[in-house]
């Protein structure tokens, strides 16, 4: 099964829908322009074998601030791979503000990460993944992470990296030694970014890619 959330603007109000499955999603608050709503993993997450799949769509209109509740463990997966695939569309107007909580990888985690992105001209996103390669003292495990932005039905960024401990993501050019991946994808208008962080611009302009690569994670300037 699906993790959905979907909110409309109509005329008499905002109508929210949710489903959960391995995560939930808790509606926590109504503000002015739309709801908060916060994923709670309903079991121990992630282990070798688990799928979570996450589906989020806005209406035209419709504006949605998500957050994890907290942060996710990808653990030792006993020659068992794992995936976490998050899908958002995005109508006309809507906007979307996903602060996501760390991903850790542990030493023997196999995991496939994607997240795909499909936004209308109009529609504004701003996007936080944090991905920090293994707990206290270990390398951690494979993680694969793609990436894919459309905007206007114009592919704007794609990504595919692997980032295998027996493989080469310790070189120069991709990690060079460190263990944090902090980024924020910014579909409107960015927030500057301060060192060491670094800003990437979109295709034809339409936002930005920062990052951050490091070895620890209260040394990142993103938030």
């Amino acid at each position: 099964m699906t993790t959905r959330i979907r909110v409309e603007r109509r005329p008499d109000g905002v109508r929210v829908a949710l489903a959960g499955d391995l995560l939930r999603p808790q509606r926590v608050a109504d503000g002015p322009e739309g709801p908060r709503v916060g994923l709670v993993a309903t079991t121990a997450l992630l282990l070798g074998g688990d799928e979570v799949d996450l589906a989020v769509e806005l209406g035209p209109g419709a504006t949605l601030d998500l957050f994890d509740v907290a942060g996710t463990v990808a653990y030792h997966g006993r020659g068992r791979p794992a995936a976490w695939r998050t899908s958002l569309s995005l109508a006309d107007g809507s906007h979307l503000t996903y602060a996501g909580q760390p991903f850790v990888v542990s030493d023997g985690a196999d995991v496939t990460r994607v997240l795909r992105v499909d936004l209308a001209g109009s529609a504004r996103l701003r996007l936080r993944e944090t991905l920090v390669l293994g707990r206290d003292g270990q390398v951690g495990g494979r993680v694969r992470s793609r990436t894919h932005l459309t905007v206007g039905e114009v592919e704007t960024w794609r990504e595919d990296t692997d980032l295998d401990p027996a493989g080469i993501r310790d070189r120069p050019g991709l990690l060079g030694g460190r263990r944090v991946v902090d980024t924020v994808l910014t579909v409107g208008r960015p927030v500057p970014a301060a060192p060491p962080a670094v800003t990437y611009t979109l295709l034809g302009g339409v936002g930005a890619v920062t990052r951050y690569l490091g070895t620890e994670l209260a040394d990142s300037p993103l938030s």
